[in-house]
């Protein structure tokens, strides 16, 4: 008898391993995630989610700048192209555009430029400088603002232009980098804080902190808001910093960064990773969801007459998507991930 029920507990034993392992299977299968890609193409702004592109209502003539999707709803920048001042012209949130001007109360004839844009629980945000319509003195001439739902927001105001470099919301504060006159830092809400630095980026959050990306003595560094320190993104020397970008990954506290100096190359926390993945010399996004890599590298091939753009999208060095451009009519911008 005791044999008997040792036998019967052996079996249950290795039916509910196996399914256990079974389900372990089908929980890691169904994980899917939707890849959404902002670009251009045929000179007509537009969108791709898992590969299946969709053109942007009224987006003739335009480019997108940054995707972000949340709760469903897809919110897209635009911009016009061939525009010098490369600012914000037009929003999408789930292809129906609006004018930021418009959208923001702008007078017709002040001068401005709207630079920066982020969506939280499902408030918009944008961060950038306006003319003062009307200003006590000259010295108040120009604005730099943050705008909640089309709610301004003043920082700063000065007679010299100030840039907003990024905007993050964090719950209820709002951050902004800038470049002021003044000074180079940032603003928590209407607070300033200053950064010895020659160029402010973005922010990214993670367990350890808020992190800013900054550059200062020809190299890269980010600053941990929560205990000011700073640490430095490798050990290289890049004179001219164009662009970089800093994102956090959501399922550990690592950082990574893309910049203009090494182009092929992007760091995870302060190591520097060259994809052997492809030949494309230049990354133009990045974004990181559960151990997942989602890149889009691109060349400009100014050495081929023929061709003045290839980009292609890679998730964990894979190719998924490209675009071959000739005469300027497409590119991949922007990408974003979420988990369905």
């Amino acid at each position: 008898m005791r044999n008997l029920i040792l036998s019967l507990l052996l079996i249950l034993s290795l039916v509910f391993s196996c399914r256990a392992e079974r389900d372990e299977v089908l929980e890691q299968k169904n994980t899917s995630y939707d890849v959404y890609v902002a670009g251009l193409e045929n000179n007509k702004a537009c969108f791709w989610k898992n590969n299946i592109k969709t053109d942007l209502a009224n987006g003739d003539n335009l480019n997108t700048r940054q995707i972000i999707v949340e709760n469903n709803n897809v919110y897209i920048t635009g911009i016009q192209i061939n525009n010098t001042d490369n600012g914000i012209h037009f929003f999408w949130r789930n292809n129906v555009r609006t004018d930021v001007k418009q959208y923001l109360n702008i007078p017709n004839n002040a001068q401005y430029n709207i630079e920066r844009f982020t969506v939280s629980n499902g408030d918009i945000y944008f961060a950038g400088y306006v003319e003062n319509p009307i200003p006590a003195s000259p010295l108040e001439k120009y604005e730099l603002c943050f705008w909640k739902n089309g709610v301004k927001t003043v920082l700063s105001k000065s007679q010299y232009v100030s840039t907003a470099r990024s905007i993050f919301v964090d719950g209820s504060d709002v951050y902004v980098s800038t470049h002021k006159f003044d000074g180079i830092g940032y603003f928590k809400n209407t607070t300033f804080s200053m950064v010895t630095a020659y160029y402010m980026h973005n922010f990214a959050k993670n367990n350890n902190g808020i992190h800013l990306l900054f550059h200062k003595d020809n190299k890269y560094y980010s600053k941990n808001l929560n205990t000011n320190a700073e640490t430095l993104i490798g050990d290289y020397i890049n004179p001219i910093a164009i662009w970089g970008k800093i994102i956090s990954h959501n399922a550990t506290n690592d950082l990574y960064t893309i910049e203009s100096s090494y182009g092929d190359s992007y760091f995870k926390n302060g190591s520097q990773i060259s994809p052997a993945f492809s030949s494309l010399p230049y990354i133009q996004d990045l974004f990181v969801l559960d151990n997942n890599i989602y890149m889009i590298k691109y060349d400009p091939n100014i050495n081929n007459p023929n061709s003045t753009y290839n980009g292609k999208v890679f998730i964990n060095g894979i190719e998924s998507q490209n675009i071959t451009n000739i005469n300027g009519g497409g590119y991949f911008n922007s990408i974003f991930v979420v988990q369905n």
